[in-house]
């Protein structure tokens, strides 16, 4: 949903980065705003308008909500994340909940020993954390693990979605910055339905990129926050 605080002494790799995140040891405190302990509602209506099918794979699961959604209506669902705090968790769950998900350490740059094993994927929140040729290298990795005619629904903070986050974040949490002025440049990547379609312009055929929301959690306050995003579906070839 939104890319962790580094340290003040500079960037970390991004494993050590989310693991600390996961154990609760940054200015998000025990909950990063996107561990909303549920499923993103955009996934659950696209479960219910029966457009998740096969072998599922959720890339960059975090602590499972998704996957063990997908699991519990019966799909056959494998989570992939960087951060082996973010499994381990996900594995607890589903352990405590009786749900049969598999829960493995992976690069969703790479994916190396999952090719040709899934016809859906779901990403809330993993894409929009790249810019444009890590993006694409993405996009070649789920193109890599998936079966022709998969589908890949990608949930994506907008522009817009991740200013409204920053700023609620910055109202809660002292030490992230607040947003800049409207008229300066935002950091980070651009996350527009251009980003996101010439990420995915390789082997993939755009089938729509709606407009909808991504859900989160404002630190410290346990509130709820539906910001603006984007859910694209993209066919492999």
């Amino acid at each position: 949903m939104t890319e962790p605080v580094a340290a003040p002494d500079g960037p970390a790799p991004m494993t050590e980065v989310f693991d600390a995140v996961y154990r609760g040891e940054s200015p998000f405190g025990k909950r990063p705003p996107w561990d909303i302990g549920a499923p993103q509602p955009a996934y659950a209506a696209l479960e219910e308008a029966g457009l998740i099918g096969g072998a599922v794979l959720d890339a960059g699961c975090g602590t499972g909500e998704d996957a063990l959604h997908l699991a519990g209506k019966g799909y056959a669902v494998t989570g992939l994340d960087l951060s082996p705090t973010a499994i381990s968790l996900a594995r607890d769950k589903a352990g405590a909940r009786g749900l049969d998900a598999v829960f493995e350490v992976a690069d969703a740059l790479d994916l190396k020993g999952w090719e040709g094993c899934f016809d859906t994927v779901i990403d809330s929140g993993l894409a929009h954390t790249f810019e444009g040729d890590t993006l694409r290298s993405y996009a070649a990795a789920l193109h890599r693990a998936c079966r022709p005619g998969a589908v890949a629904h990608i949930l994506s903070i907008s522009d817009r979605g991740s200013a409204e986050m920053q700023a609620r974040l910055a109202e809660a949490v002292e030490e992230i910055p607040a947003p800049l002025p409207d008229n300066d440049e935002p950091p980070g990547p651009k996350r527009s339905a251009d980003h996101l379609r010439h990420g995915f312009a390789d082997g993939w055929t755009v089938e729509s990129i709606d407009e909808t929301h991504i859900r989160g959690i404002i630190p410290t306050t346990s509130e709820l926050l539906d910001v603006h995003a984007r859910l694209g579906r993209f066919r492999r070839s």
